[in-house]
C-alpha cells in the first residue's frame, strides 16, 4: 500500500480508530490497559486527533498494537504532523518544508514576520488584536498559536506588561484581550498583524460568506512564509476555492469578496475555483509552483450570510473617505452581525423605559447607549465597523450620511450624554420629559433599522 508522506498522525489515528470501530473512549480504554498507564484518557486521545499534540515514541509503539497499524506507519505520520504549521484557522497541509528546523518551531523566529522571536507570539497577537471584542481564555490562545499552555502564559504576561493585551478572571479561569485602552502601539501593531498573520482569518471570513464555498487553499509566496521557508514578503495573495458538488457559486459574491479582501489585506488577490474532489490539484492555485507548500484555511462562517446585491446609498463617499483615513475597517465572519447590537439596544431600550420617572440621567445614558448600538448594528450589516483609533461621532456621522436626517439623532443622543458626564455643569441633567421624548426617539430609530436591514448588502 503507498504510504502518504504528507498525512499527519491525527488523521491515521482517527481513520485506524473508526476502521476498528472505537470509540475515543474506547480507545483510551484499550490504551490505559495494555500499556499500563492510566493517565491515557479520551482527553488525550481528542488531542491526538485534532491535532494539538502527537504521541511519543512509546504511546506510538502501544498505538500500534491496539490500532493494528505498522509503527513505520505511525512514525512517518508524526514526522509530517511536525511539519506542519498549525495557527488559527490555517495549517499547511501539503508540500511542507522536510525538516522543521528553527524557523518553524514554535519558539523559533517566524519567517512569515521575523521581526517577532517566536510563532506562539505571533499567534497570540493575531488572535488577539484581529479580533478586539472577544476574549480568550488560554487554552484557546495555545490552540490558536499551536503551543503548550505554559508558552502561551509566559508570552502572555510579557505583552499584558506592555500594556499591549489586558486580563481578567472568571472564576478560576483567566481571559486575555486587547488592551481596552488602544494604546499608541496597539494600531499600527494591529494594521502589521493583519497583513501577515491576518491573512487566513481574512480570507477565511470573505469567502466563507460566498454560499456554496466548501474549502479554501492558499499558495504562492505567502505560504512559503507561513511554512517557515525564509525570502521576502508576498506581493500578492493566491487562492483555490473549492465548491461543493453540484454548486455553481455566485460570481457577484466572489468578485465582493475578492475585492474585500484585497482592501482589507492592501494587495492584489488572484483566485480560481474548481469542483470540490477528495484530491484536489494544488497546481490550479493561480502562480502555483510544483512542490512548494499550500495552505489550507477553514472557511468562517457568518451568523446571518449577507446579502452581496444592496441599496446604493448616498453616503458611500463618506465611507470611503473614512475608510482612506482609518476611521473605519472592513470585518466579516461573526464581527459582521447586526443581531447582537440591536438585541442589547432593544434592552437598553426596555431597561430605560422603567427609569424615565425615578432616574431620568439613568435612562438617557442607555438611550444614548441603545443609538450608538443601533448605528453599530447598521454598519455591521455592512461589513464595516469603527476603528480603534476612530473618535467617537464616527459612527453618527456616517449613518447619518448613508440614511438620512433621522439617523442624525445618533450623535445629538452621543453629544447630549457627554454633557451628563459633568456632573458640575448646569446641563448635566434630564427631566422625566426629555427622557420619554428620547425614548420615543429611539424605539422610531429601531422600526427604521428593521426596515433598512433587508435592503443593505456588503460595502465594497
Amino acid at each position: 500500500m503507498e504510504v502518504d508522506f504528507n498525512q499527519p498522525i491525527s488523521h491515521v489515528i482517527r481513520a485506524a480508530r473508526r476502521r476498528r470501530q472505537l470509540s475515543q473512549y474506547s480507545l483510551a480504554r484499550e490504551l490505559a490497559t495494555v500499556s499500563g498507564r492510566p493517565t491515557i484518557t479520551r482527553d488525550l486521545v481528542a488531542r491526538w486527533e485534532r491535532g494539538h499534540q502527537i504521541p511519543r515514541l512509546g504511546t506510538r509503539q502501544w498505538l500500534a498494537v491496539v490500532l493494528q497499524v505498522p509503527q513505520e506507519r505511525l512514525d512517518i505520520a508524526a514526522a509530517a504532523a511536525r511539519r506542519r504549521s498549525r495557527l488559527g484557522h490555517a495549517v499547511v497541509t501539503e508540500n511542507a518544508p522536510a525538516s522543521p528546523g528553527p524557523a518553524r518551531r514554535a519558539q523559533g523566529t517566524p519567517a512569515l514576520l521575523p521581526v517577532f522571536r517566536s510563532r506562539v507570539q505571533a499567534g497570540i497577537l493575531a488572535a488577539t488584536l484581529l479580533n478586539p471584542d472577544r476574549s480568550f481564555s488560554l487554552t484557546e490562545l495555545a490552540e490558536h498559536a499551536g503551543s503548550s499552555l505554559a508558552s502561551v502564559d509566559k508570552e502572555n504576561k510579557l505583552l499584558e506588561k506592555a500594556g499591549i493585551l489586558t486580563s481578567r478572571r472568571e472564576g478560576t479561569i483567566r481571559l486575555m484581550r486587547a488592551a481596552g485602552d488602544r494604546g499608541p502601539l496597539v494600531g499600527p501593531l494591529t494594521e502589521l498583524m493583519r497583513l501577515t498573520y491576518g491573512v487566513p482569518q481574512v480570507v477565511g471570513e470573505e469567502f466563507g460568506c460566498v454560499p456554496g464555498v466548501a474549502r479554501i487553499v492558499v499558495g504562492g509566496v505567502w505560504a512559503d512564509r507561513f511554512a517557515g521557508i525564509a525570502g521576502p514578503s508576498p506581493e500578492s495573495i493566491e487562492l483555490l476555492i473549492a465548491a461543493q458538488p453540484g454548486k455553481n457559486l455566485d460570481s457577484r459574491a466572489l468578485t465582493t469578496a475578492g475585492r474585500r479582501t484585497e482592501q482589507r489585506l492592501k494587495r492584489p488577490v488572484h483566485f480560481s475555483v474548481v469542483p470540490l474532489e477528495q484530491e484536489i490539484d494544488t497546481l490550479k492555485i493561480p502562480r502555483q509552483r510544483p512542490g512548494h507548500p499550500v495552505v489550507e484555511v477553514a472557511p468562517i462562517r457568518p451568523r446571518v450570510v449577507p446579502q452581496i446585491a444592496g441599496v446604493e446609498l448616498d453616503g458611500q463617499d463618506v465611507v470611503r473617505r473614512l475608510m482612506r483615513t482609518g476611521q473605519l475597517e472592513l470585518v466579516s465572519g461573526p464581527a459582521a452581525s447586526s443581531q447582537p447590537f440591536l438585541q442589547l439596544a432593544s434592552k437598553h431600550a426596555a431597561a430605560a423605559e422603567h427609569l424615565t420617572d425615578a432616574s431620568p440621567d439613568s435612562a438617557f445614558v442607555l438611550l444614548a447607549k441603545a443609538a450608538q448600538l443601533i448605528g453599530s448594528a447598521l454598519l455591521a450589516q455592512q461589513g464595516i465597523r469603527a476603528s480603534a483609533s476612530a473618535p467617537d461621532h464616527v459612527i453618527g456621522t456616517v449613518v447619518a450620511a448613508q440614511f438620512g436626517h433621522q439617523f442624525a439623532q445618533v450623535e445629538m443622543l452621543r453629544q447630549r450624554s457627554r454633557e451628563l458626564d459633568a456632573p458640575t455643569s448646569r446641563d448635566s441633567h434630564v427631566v422625566p420629559a426629555e427622557a420619554k421624548t428620547y425614548l420615543g426617539t429611539v424605539r422610531s430609530l429601531l422600526a427604521a433599522t428593521a426596515e433598512i436591514m433587508p435592503k443593505l448588502g456588503l460595502f465594497s
